[in-house]
């Protein structure tokens, strides 16, 4: 038995134990066989017991700031090691660990190490290398874990399929091309270098207009209802003339609905269809019949249920059944993915640089790669792809990096629980920005690596489904803006920017209203349809702030007090020091706040972005002063934020 546990003691907390000293460690170890849900170690318990896992996966969860709802930290697998902070500090265990699966675990009671004249000798060398792997895993400020690394590997794009990623992503939701086209100056100004339109093909037309319809394809010739095929290609160019890209939405899972009670079935072109015929579809003149659509049953295909989501051996059901009574295209069928192939590449030839790929829980991947194989941009890249993961969680019991792996090979995903956990926290609920900071928001939160998720704070279904997220609706005390500032500060992701028209209902229409009439634009205008958050001066100015702050990945210079925290954006210069590139402070209370920080800027009058603005190519505003060693007095009012950096230092 010692021989096979002894194969597999690779963890590097044994780097330099001889075979004769690994067996009297494990002398005095333990093998515990944990059952699904069972737990291993409780946070607040003391323990001088440290896990190495041999076989299952473990999750790292800590308590929120209510006890109601934990905090994910991390998943682990074999050959991990956790319990060793508790070991060494000989405080209280800091989080809780519980198995996922049936695990199997080594467990080395250290303090019995110590007082065993055979691994007496053995403590010390374990110690230090318990100190060194556990420095590689976790990063202190001001006496606090603010980062702790998650096991998964982050896949990489290979150098042949080289992909341009965006800093932010806007969503210009139902917006005409000729307003994008004059929009253009003020979104380059202001650092965006991507924006999504609207599913650009031909649409069904439902009574009363609803904003969904515009998901629903008919054929995929470019709907009217945006403009025509001239101003697509010329607002393309004209974004692409100031260096920002454009993605559209493309949906591949489904065609219109065809309902038996209405008396027309067209599109905005003015296109007709029935029941699993649709076309024609280009100017191919392809079309659509019954053998390109999934049928279980003879009338058709079945529906989609709730246990389709969360049971794994139902998770067939979501690619291969009707999503709410939509002819579902078969993905297997060649004759699908040829025409497919045909939209794509006339939307890349037009300029698109990339895709939303929307319903992606709902699809079949290996036939979206075949739809996208080999397709380059006109600057010969490979399109950016992010696809829509709508939230509602993933089958029970899996783990979510090796379950959402196939559509990471795809492309970036969009993290909707990002959202989910920075919600709850700018609201005060289970969570605070304080336990953000502390445990490195990111990764080990949402389960998806960095260089595959777009973070996702509102889009246009939570905004009209999901109370509890916040939304231009939902914005008590400035949540929804300290939200977006956050986000946008936040080294993690690509974040995607919400811009939204004004609605009462949730089918509301998209507004016939144009965003500029005359030259000008009227999103602030009385009574304007358009609420447009990306012209927020706040979220605008934050967006400016990313990209000028782009190659800081760190964060330093770190404070924490609840609601109420700093830190800097900072990176590590080569063979140099590190250099910080700006410094955020938030106070998400209902009290002042007034003192003094340590920046990491060095000293010169910056102007604070919350409170600033562009005006005439120049920034103009309320500004902080930075004295020596970065010190600066910043005075920050209830609900608000005060940002500065680098780049925007008074001349």
């Amino acid at each position: 038995m010692s021989i096979n546990i002894l194969s597999k003691l690779t963890h590097p907390i044994f780097k330099d134990f001889t075979l004769s000293e690994l067996d009297n460690v494990l002398k005095v170890a333990k093998i515990g066989v944990f059952s699904a849900g069972e737990t291993l170690i409780r946070e607040g318990e003391s323990s001088q017991i440290i896990y190495v896992i041999l076989d299952g996966m473990v999750e790292v969860t800590k308590e929120g700031d209510l006890k109601e709802k934990p905090i994910h930290l991390a998943i682990l697998g074999a050959d991990n090691v956790f319990g060793e902070i508790s070991v060494l500090t000989g405080k209280p265990r800091t989080a809780t660990v519980t198995a996922l699966n049936e695990a199997t675990a080594l467990t080395l009671d250290i303090s019995a190490i110590e007082k065993n004249p055979e691994t007496k000798e053995l403590h010390a060398k374990l110690l230090k290398n318990l100190v060194e792997e556990l420095s590689k895993k976790v990063v202190y400020a001001d006496g606090k874990v603010v980062k702790y690394d998650n096991v998964h590997k982050q896949p990489e794009l290979a150098e042949e399929e080289s992909v341009a990623i965006p800093n932010t992503i806007l969503v210009l939701f139902g917006w005409k091309w000729s307003d994008i086209l004059y929009e253009v100056p003020f979104l380059a100004q202001h650092g965006y270098d991507a924006i999504k339109i609207s599913p650009p093909q031909e649409f069904v037309v439902r009574a009363g207009r609803p904003w969904w319809e515009a998901y629903q394809p008919v054929t995929y010739n470019l709907s009217q209802s945006y403009g025509s095929e001239e101003e697509f290609r010329t607002m393309i160019d004209f974004c692409h003339n100031f260096n920002i890209k454009v993605y559209a939405d493309l949906v591949m899972n489904h065609m219109a609905d065809y309902c038996e009670t209405e008396l027309e079935h067209c599109g905005t072109n003015g296109h007709t269809f029935s029941k699993y015929h649709y076309g024609p579809l280009n100017s191919d003149k392809d079309f659509y019949e019954y053998d390109d659509f999934y049928h279980f049953v003879a009338e058709g295909n079945l529906q989609t249920s709730d246990e389709d989501y969360t049971k794994l051996e139902r998770a067939w059901h979501l690619e291969h059944y009707d999503l709410l009574q939509l002819p579902k295209l078969n993905l297997d069928e060649s004759h699908v993915i040829a025409v497919l192939r045909k939209y794509v590449k006339y939307l890349l030839d037009c300029g698109i640089d990339g895709f939303r790929i929307d319903a992606a829980k709902h699809l079949r991947i290996p036939g979206v790669e075949k739809v996208l194989d080999g397709l380059r941009t006109q600057d010969g890249l490979k399109p950016f792809a992010y696809l829509e993961y709508y939230v509602g969680g993933l089958p029970a019991g899996v783990d979510v990096y090796s379950y959402m792996e196939k559509y990471f090979k795809v492309g970036y995903v969009t993290a909707f629980n990002y959202g989910d956990f920075l919600s709850d926290a700018v609201q005060g609920k289970n969570n605070s920005l304080q336990k953000l900071i502390e445990y490195n928001f990111g990764s080990s939160w949402v389960h998806y690596p960095e260089n595959r998720a777009v973070v996702v704070l509102d889009n246009h279904d939570t905004e009209r489904m999901m109370p509890n997220i916040l939304s231009y609706k939902n914005s008590h005390n400035n949540a929804y803006v300290l939200a977006y500032i956050f986000m946008l500060a936040w080294p993690f992701g690509v974040p995607k920017i919400m811009s939204s028209f004004r609605f009462s209902g949730r089918d509301d229409s998209v507004p016939t209203t144009p965003v500029w009439q005359n030259g000008h634009n009227t999103i602030f205008d009385p009574n304007s349809p358009w609420v447009g958050q990306h012209h927020w001066n706040a979220i605008a100015n934050m967006v400016l702030f990313r990209n000028k702050t782009k190659k800081a990945k760190g964060i330093t210079h770190v404070w924490v007090n609840g609601n109420q925290v700093a830190f800097a954006k900072s990176y590590q210069k080569a063979h140099e020091f590190v250099a910080a590139l700006g410094f955020v402070v938030i106070n998400n209370t209902g009290k002042p706040l007034k003192r003094k920080f340590e920046t990491g800027l060095p000293a010169g009058k910056y102007f604070n972005l919350i409170a600033s603005q562009i005006t005439e190519g120049k920034m103009q505003g309320q500004t902080v002063q930075v004295e020596n060693y970065g010190l600066a007095e910043i005075e920050v009012k209830p609900y608000d934020a005060v940002v500065i950096g680098l780049d925007f230092e008074v001349i």
